[in-house]
């Protein structure tokens, strides 16, 4: 089969348990959505390819995931474009994680989880200015310096943006000129493997939803 594997730490998890999987012959064509999923895939011997079409499965990480609809947010670990094109490449797409990122609405995030914005770097600063209309743009930095993707772009984390109705959110960001990607995963996802204090809890998108 073709499996999209996610980036972060959660996913990360689930890279190294499919590795004694692959090892005892499990034949799988994996793509991964980011360099550093890349390099842990690579050194645990899970065989990677490219993107070239559709894919029958893909997993990956939230840093928030609403009950009933499954709408997350992602991009903490900077890779949020490459891992929505994965995504949506995928016939299933499945988000695991602990019960801690459970939220009844995704504005239950607010406020300190942002929306993490993926910008070009020519012009950011115009960039954000206009997505300032929407809540509090902030550089993301790392050592000091801006945080720069795999894609060679910045990251703007989005504080404070209206998450009521997140679809209209979706709308606005993207049509800042600058913007290459947000991290509104909507309508993707149809299965949610949670790990609880009293066990795993399986949730699955409820279609009547909006």
């Amino acid at each position: 089969m073709s499996l999209g594997l996610g980036s972060g730490t959660t996913a990360e998890l689930f890279v190294r348990a499919l590795a004694p999987r692959v090892a005892a012959g499990l034949r799988l064509r994996c793509v991964a959505t980011s360099g550093r999923t890349e390099r842990l895939a690579g050194e645990l011997g899970i065989p990677l390819d490219e993107l070239d079409g559709e894919l029958d499965l893909a997993v990956d990480g939230a840093d928030a995931i609403e009950r009933e609809t499954l709408a997350a947010i992602k991009g903490r670990g900077g890779a949020l474009t490459r891992e929505k094109i994965v995504a949506l490449a995928a016939r299933r797409f499945i988000l695991v994680g602990d019960s801690s990122k459970l939220v009844d609405r995704l504005s239950d995030a607010l406020p300190t989880l942002p929306v993490p914005v993926e910008v070009l770097q020519f012009g950011w600063k115009v960039t954000r200015l206009r997505l300032a209309a929407l809540g509090d743009p902030v550089l993301r930095e790392r050592n000091g310096a801006p945080f720069v993707t795999d894609n060679g772009n910045m990251i703007l984390d989005l504080y404070n943006a209206p998450l009521t109705r997140p679809g209209d959110l979706a709308t606005a960001i993207a049509s800042v000129s600058g913007v290459v990607e947000h991290g509104l995963f909507l309508d993707i996802a149809s299965l949610a493997i949670v790990g609880a204090a009293d066990g795993v809890l399986e949730l699955r998108r409820d279609s009547t939803v909006s």
